[in-house]
């Protein structure tokens, strides 16, 4: 699963100074993928992968309703460098 928060001048404002600006109304992009497992290591890892859903959030309470639809709680959830997703 991958979300992606939508960015506005203030969140480049906020990188450029080294932090991260919290806004509970940023709307979010879904990704839902399955990967081959055979695959998840090395450069090829997105050949044969499918995309199960994709959506857009148009806020926090958006974003965790979808993800509750999708059977995926926002508890299920580690921090990137602790999963298995390639990206």
């Amino acid at each position: 699963m991958d979300i992606t928060p939508s960015l506005s001048a203030p969140d480049a404002q906020a990188r450029e100074e080294g932090w991260a600006r919290s806004d509970s109304g940023r709307s979010f992009r879904l990704e839902h993928w399955e990967y081959e497992a055979d695959r998840l290591e090395g450069f090829d890892y997105d050949i044969g992968a499918e995309l199960v859903h994709t959506a857009s959030a148009a806020n926090e309470t958006d974003l965790d309703s979808m993800l509750n639809a999708w059977q995926l709680p926002p508890d299920r959830f580690v921090h990137p460098w602790a999963s298995e997703d390639p990206k």
